[in-house]
């Protein structure tokens, strides 16, 4: 167990309940973390057969600033009754500017589960569930599975992904957005793929924005959609390369919109 504010391993130092990783390989193997982990080396942070508890000192359980994420078979959560990261719009569990590899890891409690910030990462076989729920309308969270802000080379494989529930601002006040959100800012979406996911909940299960080009959208399994708009909304200036396959909860396949 690593529980701020003791000492923590070669590469690391706690600062207010955060365990601040500024060597640029370092390896967090079998750990109970009790508080969030912020990378910023210009390496590798893997974490691997841990847990990773953020609390309210933290922006996010796992916030990479910058190299790389390698964050597998894992539990990445936050912490029971301390409410979202930092305020109520908060972060998601694992976030930030580092490009990732998040394999086979049970992500829950934060208002988002992944924010994807540079693209060129992989995001595969994943349980993504039970995110927070945390404000009251207009100004309450806006939940998301996998957030992306663009750039290339995002792949989004064989991932459950459920954040319970269409959007229920019309009933309970929260406002579930999606499974799967794609939204480039500043950094344009290529060769996004998005294939063989269970994705359910929010007001479209899943929602692209351009610009986008190359998307591959295939064998995707979608939950229902009663109280929200459909399984899948695409804006205007995003280009699909290939769909085929997607089936909604009824079965009858999913046209390319």
């Amino acid at each position: 167990m690593i529980d701020g504010p003791g000492k923590g391993p070669s590469g690391t130092t706690w600062n207010s309940g955060v365990l601040q990783v500024t060597g640029n390989d370092v390896t967090l193997d079998k750990v109970f973390v009790k508080g969030g982990v912020t990378f910023q080396g210009s390496g590798t942070l893997t974490v691997k057969d841990s847990i990773i508890e953020g609390n309210r000192s933290a922006q996010s359980a796992v916030l990479g600033m910058k190299g790389h994420l390698d964050i597998q078979d894992s539990t990445i959560r936050w912490k029971a009754g301390e409410g979202g990261p930092q305020d109520q719009w908060g972060n998601g569990a694992i976030h930030g500017d580092s490009t990732m590899t998040i394999l086979r890891n049970d992500i829950s409690g934060t208002p988002d589960g992944i924010q994807n910030g540079p693209g060129r990462s992989r995001i595969e076989q994943n349980y993504i569930h039970d995110l927070a729920r945390i404000g009251s309308y207009p100004n309450n969270t806006h939940n998301d599975g996998i957030q992306s802000y663009g750039g290339p080379d995002l792949s989004i494989r064989y991932n459950r992904i459920d954040i319970e529930g269409p959007d229920g601002v019309a009933y309970d006040g929260t406002h579930q957005n999606g499974a799967v959100f794609v939204q480039p800012s500043g950094n344009s979406s290529q060769n996004l793929q998005v294939v063989g996911n269970f994705l359910a909940g929010g007001g479209y299960i899943v929602r692209l924005e351009g610009p986008m080009s190359g998307a591959v959208v295939t064998d995707n399994k979608f939950g229902p959609t009663t109280g929200g708009w459909g399984e899948v909304l695409v804006d205007k200036g995003v280009g699909i390369a290939q769909w085929s396959g997607n089936l909604a909860a009824s079965g009858k396949p999913v046209d390319q919109p």
